[in-house]
């Protein structure tokens, strides 16, 4: 095929002066084309943009600018960091960025109709919590995204792990400018064009891509959709349903748009997790479709996906199916649900009660589950390294941490446990992390 730019050929990264060889073609958009190109010994994405279409969007380059003179919110977006031009010319005509590793790829492969993957619910919570975790960030600093929508999200499907692309879309937060965003991914007041893009409405559009993500179906998409008149302007009632009079479709005072027979899916996902998490869609989806005051913040949801993280154990009875402890759920019927699977009700799982009972979490210890110093050290939202791990087999944890903990067991004596040791965990056991301390129940 027929590329803009040919293998071995130099363009300039204009603020580091420096050549980038364009090494190998990788995709073609509708705006752009990207390869992938080498600065020096290391490899990078060229996104490089096809004739006219800077003069279709005037604010391009002084987003990019921008967006390079700020630097990178958080590393999981594919941030540019350079603007490109071809040889002794003045004008700009691409970026590079971080290259996207291969083990990632597009949301659309896991919400689509042949969805290639079936990721844990560990991989998805730890998705919902890095894309969380990066849209406050971008809002910290002044931007908003504009288009979020999970053709711009690539995930590896065996640890969560998450990258942001498209940030060429990126732009001060408020400004005016052409991107509105996606049908379907917008809010309201911005698909009827009452306002522009912004963080607020941000927060709507991330809200439509945490509900994809983990019930695999748009929420506002129902029954709806078969009893709303035809309307030549609007033939498949994308805008009635999403703009004009939109109904989530677990509204719980509107029943009229609950899910069609063939979302089974969507409605059996509905129903497996927390009683927390199905509450801010709902605070989502009804107060915060018509004000943009009341929708979830991104730090809200980020606690929600560390809870839901830690919330996950197997079934005690069909030994397969992941589950999420709902203490909600526990208080108001005296047990946990029945099981997905099974429709067994599970015994209660391994848990650990970390701080007093006023600020408490709980994490189940499942083999493998680790602690960070997010639980341990006071420092939130930080996953970066793992300072406990409960182990395979009998029920331990050991101490992955630099420093000594210390342990008691009802009466018994105070017990060490020493850095690369294993605790063994029974009922009415006390840790003493440092700055934290833990009690277990098995």
């Amino acid at each position: 095929m027929k590329t803009t730019l040919r293998r071995g050929q130099i363009v300039i990264a204009r603020g580091m002066q420096a050549s980038c060889v364009i090494k190998d073609y990788i995709a073609e958009g509708t705006q752009a084309e990207v390869y992938k190109g080498q600065i020096g010994a290391l490899d990078y994405a060229v996104k490089w943009y096809k004739p006219g279409y800077a003069d279709a969007d005037p604010r391009l380059w002084q987003r990019l600018k921008d967006a390079v003179n700020r630097g990178f919110p958080t590393e999981k977006f594919l941030w540019p960091f350079d603007l490109l031009s071809m040889p002794k010319s003045t004008g700009f005509s691409g970026y590079v960025m971080p290259l996207k590793e291969p083990n990632f790829i597009s949301l659309v492969d896991l919400v689509g109709p042949r969805p290639c993957c079936e990721p844990s619910f560990r991989a998805l919570a730890t998705v919902g919590f890095h894309v969380a975790h990066s849209f406050l960030k971008l809002h910290s600093s002044g931007f908003c995204y504009r288009d979020v929508n999970f053709g711009n999200l690539f995930f590896d499907p065996n640890t969560g792990d998450v990258r942001i692309g498209d940030t060429d879309n990126v732009d001060v937060d408020g400004r005016p400018g052409g991107i509105l965003g996606t049908p379907g991914f917008m809010a309201p007041e911005v698909a009827s064009r009452k306002v522009g893009p912004s963080s607020r409405s941000d927060r709507f559009s991330l809200a439509v891509l945490l509900f994809y993500i983990f019930m695999t179906g748009h929420p506002l998409m129902g029954k709806r959709e078969e009893d709303l008149p035809y309307e030549p302007g609007d033939p498949h009632k994308t805008k009635r349903m999403y703009v004009d009079d939109p109904v989530f479709i677990f509204d719980p005072q509107n029943e009229s748009n609950r899910p069609l027979s063939g979302q089974s899916r969507i409605a059996n996902f509905w129903r497996i997790y927390p009683q927390s998490m199905r509450e801010l869609f709902t605070t989502s989806f009804t107060r915060g479709l018509k004000d943009p005051d009341a929708r979830v913040m991104d730090n809200d949801w980020r606690k929600e996906m560390c809870r839901l993280r830690d919330s996950i154990f197997v079934c005690s009875q069909c030994g397969e199916a992941e589950l999420f402890f709902d203490l909600d759920y526990l208080k108001a019927n005296g047990s946990l649900a029945p099981c997905w699977a099974c429709a067994k009700i599970p015994s209660l799982p391994p848990r650990m009660r970390i701080g007093d009972s006023k600020n408490a979490s709980f994490v189940m210890l499942s083999p493998g589950a680790q602690l960070f110093p997010h639980h341990l050290e006071g420092d939130p939202y930080n996953f970066f390294a793992p300072l406990a791990e409960v182990t395979n087999g009998d029920l331990g944890l050991k101490n992955l941490s630099g420093r000594k903990w210390t342990a008691r067991v009802g009466e018994q004596p105070l017990a060490e446990v020493l850095p690369g040791s294993t605790l063994q965990l029974t009922s009415a056991c006390r840790i003493h992390f440092g700055k934290t301390e833990a009690d277990v129940r098995v």
